[in-house]
């Protein structure tokens, strides 16, 4: 679901400011933290970055991993994405 669009402008410290109305319809709180992902040359993407909560679903679905399967899922990705970096 996309909300409403609104624009922002970066100052000259490289700060954006997320508009009023979505800080307050997400119920974004000043000093939280946010992951920057880069999708491509002109969109990045802001996700809430909580440790605490991350944690906690980390270790609630650790109980559901089988760590052989996990390990072999591992090393097929980082091989995938090897062979496309380096065009292998």
């Amino acid at each position: 679901m996309v909300g409403k669009v609104g624009i922002t402008k970066v100052d000259s410290k490289g700060r954006v400011v997320i508009p009023k109305d979505v800080r307050r319809r997400l119920n974004i709180k000043p000093g939280e933290e946010f992951l920057v992902t880069e999708i491509d040359g002109d969109t990045i993407v802001l996700r809430r970055f909580n440790v605490k909560k991350m944690l906690e679903k980390l270790v609630r679905n650790s109980r559901e991993v089988n760590l052989e399967e996990l390990e072999a899922e591992t090393e097929e990705e980082g091989n995938r994405v090897a062979k496309e970096l380096y065009r292998l």
